[in-house]
């Protein structure tokens, strides 16, 4: 997946940032779901330079921040797992308060995938992006932020 984000043709480019790429996530039951991919290959988070990682995380910061302007999250959940994306990245998922409580309280991971992979319709997809974009862009004036 890494390589189609590098490679710009990924469907749900959301923006590429000093250190990192930004895409929807495939998951929009928790609408706003978006994964945040390291430029700097590293399979764990400690074996990124310090300066790299800070940045990281810096600008991980100012995504989540940016999502939750847009949907208005109960919480965000922040997971950096790669156990099957061998790769630093960051799932940076909006939960919503009207989950019931033997799910709100938990990961996301708790719901089964089928509830989870809601598609969007087109319209929506398009709207969604758009406005992470428009507060990505607030936050790094100097973002690649391609539309279309």
């Amino acid at each position: 997946m890494i390589d189609r984000v590098k490679a710009g043709s990924f469907r749900d480019f959301v923006a590429e940032l000093k250190s990192c790429y930004v895409i929807l996530g495939d998951q929009q039951f928790y609408r706003g779901y978006c994964v945040v991919f390291a430029k700097l290959h590293a399979t764990e988070l400690y074996l990124m330079p310090a300066d790299a990682a800070r940045l990281l995380s810096d600008e991980m910061r100012l995504v989540a921040e940016a999502i939750a302007v847009v949907v208005k999250p109960w919480k965000m959940n922040y997971e950096c797992l790669g156990n099957s994306e061998p790769h630093v990245h960051w799932h940076l998922l909006p939960r919503n308060e009207n989950e019931p409580d033997e799910l709100r309280r938990g990961p996301i991971w708790l719901r089964p995938e089928s509830e989870r992979k809601v598609t969007l319709d087109e319209d929506d997809r398009r709207v969604l992006i758009g406005s992470l974009r428009t507060q990505l862009a607030i936050r790094f004036p100097d973002a690649r932020i391609s539309i279309g």
